[in-house]
């Protein structure tokens, strides 16, 4: 039986605790040498990421609050101190117009910060959600219990819901239902015993707070019920389109789960599952006799959703993070208000000259991508054509979204009303694109994202203005360095459009695989993959060939259309150089081996000497001969074009 949420998490969790496992990185040794590159033996026709990057290699420590040290990390680091700044500055500044995206920062900036009006208001506005989990009686009044939690509080406890822009179908948004989150991944969960012992200490713990009896029992019965899911749960990432694209119609549809859409106002309408395995089990374990263990899962999933906003002393126990309050309120501002900090950072500092100058560099990484791909030998007549339609109908967008974002979210009242409203309000947000048409001028990163995307069902690349800093594009730099520098990340986020997934997708984003041929399909996805595949780092671990295809057909397609542009060894050598310095990472070797296990990115070494040994104009410009480390045989070249 639960007793009052405020008094109880306040009593318990402040004593007991509840924290994630922190998991840290030893230290390298420590090492006085002053190496130079010949002292360490670095030749650029051994290892050019290694020559090039030598001073941030070999004469450079991470910083002790970050996780490594890279052209991108320095980059985010940057913009990241602009947004803190300008965020301090709207905070201590008044009079500004209710609704606007000032009002918004400033307001949520000093509710986070008032410790006092905080424990005032306690979880008073969860209450609702709570009492709707604590008054389910059957498996029916649970699932409306977690409509409303998902509507109203922007939770779920069970597999969220989307509306998404249709894959066979890109002039039209569908309802898609995604897969249910486990908190741990379910390869984390299955075989990593810690995990999951981790995860019941801590639903026990917070069971505990909310005076569950039995808590451990109760715990242990919902991790257990999690495992079983777990095991039904699909590895999306293996997984085609066809087999994710899976329409269930409303008469289709389990009549639990048929509940669960009519409460989001979703009913009546087609429904894609991407697993419905998973979706079958979860149908199956949603009876009577598990209803403890659900609502049980729901409660954590709540107070979780919202431990960062709760009151102060409770919120800390719940956070394993060290950081200042400082720190941690202007994380939350920049979190949860992205778009209203994004709109500040683009009307402040988005410079016309540099814009104009990326603008007219993507036009020619575009004519040259046409070039290429209309002189290539790999490409069928049918293919060639498919290629040109693509490259014709691609939507840029540069810098910033031409019109500012404003959310339908409110900002007001205290600090879990306003995360709520937030939450919420991007839930139904979403829901709201149903009655619209989706646009490849839409934007899915807001400006001050140190990152880029390309949108195959759109057919459309955005590159935000967070991009147009050193060293990915210097203003004051020669054309053919920013080409190296900014302009593969362009090429590289075109070069996805025709990647093995990208190239399934025709000039206006629908899903047409038929259209490539097998020749095509096995030089992008198995040629490519043996190629990445047979490399390795630190002498040790070879490279994920097949997890990382995608990343390094755009790397090396992009890098073959870059060095298209020019014959002269010089600009050659600029290209290269800034190419291989963007790349530059300095990182804990724990960390390089997770990253093979996990990311669908090849570590930066290979990025940069991978990619760079399967372009032919790299050896014209440096003379790399077959006693250069650097070598690859022209027959064992990966090419693209």
């Amino acid at each position: 039986m639960r007793r009052c949420v405020s008094a109880m998490l306040a009593a318990e969790l402040l004593l007991t605790g509840c924290s994630s496992r922190i998991v840290q990185n030893e230290p390298k040794p420590i090492d006085n040498t002053v190496y130079t590159r010949e002292s360490a033996g670095i030749r650029l026709q051994d290892d050019f990421y290694g020559y090039m990057n030598f001073d941030l290699l070999y004469g450079s420590d991470i910083p002790a609050d970050m996780n490594e040290l890279s052209a991108g990390q320095l980059v985010n680091k940057q913009v990241e101190d602009i947004l803190s700044d300008e965020i301090l500055t709207i905070a201590n500044g008044k009079g500004y117009s209710i609704g606007s995206d000032e009002q918004k920062i400033h307001d949520m900036y000093e509710q986070y910060l008032d410790d006092e009006a905080r424990d005032n208001v306690g979880f008073a506005p969860l209450e609702e959600g709570f009492a709707a989990i604590e008054s389910s009686q059957t498996t029916y009044e649970f699932v409306r219990a977690c409509g409303m939690l998902y509507t109203e509080y922007g939770v779920a406890a069970l597999p969220a819901v989307y509306v998404s822009q249709d894959h066979f179908d890109s002039s039209r948004y569908s309802v898609v239902l995604r897969q249910m989150e486990l908190f741990y991944t379910t390869d984390e969960l299955l075989n990593g015993r810690d995990s999951a012992e981790e995860l019941q200490r801590q639903m026990t713990e917070l069971l505990e707070a909310l005076g569950t009896d039995n808590a451990d029992a109760l715990a242990y019965d919902t991790v257990t019920m999690l495992l079983d899911i777990a095991e039904s749960t699909a590895d999306t990432s293996n997984m085609t389109i066809e087999e994710m694209h899976n329409i269930r119609k409303p008469d289709e549809l389990d009549s639990l789960l048929a509940s669960y859409i009519e409460t989001l106002g979703l009913d009546g309408r087609d429904v894609i599952v991407y697993d419905t395995e998973q979706l079958d089990k979860i149908c199956s374990l949603l009876i009577a006799e598990n209803l403890p263990q659900w609502k049980a899962l729901a409660e954590c999933v709540l107070i979780y959703g919202y431990k960062d906003y709760l009151p102060p002393k409770i919120s800390k126990s719940l956070n394993s993070d060290i950081i200042s309050d400082e720190e941690k309120v202007l994380n939350a501002v920049k979190k949860l208000l992205s778009d209203e900090v994004g709109n500040i950072y683009a009307k402040k500092y988005l410079d016309e000259k540099i814009l104009s100058a990326v603008k007219q560099m993507t036009e020619d990484i575009i004519a040259a991508y046409k070039k290429v791909i209309e002189t290539s030998e790999l490409l069928s007549e049918s293919e060639r054509a498919e290629c040109l339609a693509k490259i014709d109908h691609m939507t840029v967008n540069i810098g910033c979204p031409d019109e500012k974002y404003h959310s339908s979210s409110e900002v007001s009242g205290s600090l879990l009303e306003s995360v709520i409203s937030i939450k919420s309000g991007a839930v139904k947000d979403n829901f709201s694109k149903l009655d619209k048409s989706p646009q490849p001028t839409d934007w899915y990163m807001p400006p001050q994202t140190v990152n880029a995307v390309c949108r195959q069902q759109s057919n459309s690349i955005t590159i935000p203005m967070a991009m147009f800093n050193v060293p990915y594009f210097d203003i004051n730099a020669d054309y053919f360095t920013n080409l190296g520098g900014l302009g593969s990340v362009i090429a590289h986020e075109i070069g996805h459009d025709f990647d093995a997934d990208g190239i399934l997708y025709d000039e206006y984003g629908n899903y047409r695989p038929e259209r490539i041929g097998s020749d095509r399909a096995k030089l992008l996805s198995d040629e490519v993959a043996e190629y990445f595949g047979s490399r390795q780092i630190m002498g040790t671990f070879y490279i994920d060939g097949e997890r990382t295809k995608t990343e390094n057909v755009a790397d090396l397609g992009g890098m073959q259309v870059i060095a298209s542009m020019t014959d002269n060894k010089d600009e050659l050598k600029r290209i290269f150089g800034s190419y291989a310095n963007i790349w530059a990472t300095l990182s804990f070797d724990t960390d390089t081996a997770e990253h093979i296990a996990d990311d669908v990115h090849s570590p930066a070494e290979i990025r940069a000497n991978g990619v760079l040994s399967s372009v032919d104009k790299f050896y014209e410009a440096y003379g790399i001969t077959e006693t250069d480390g650097m070598y690859v045989p022209p027959e064992k070249r990966v090419r693209v074009w």
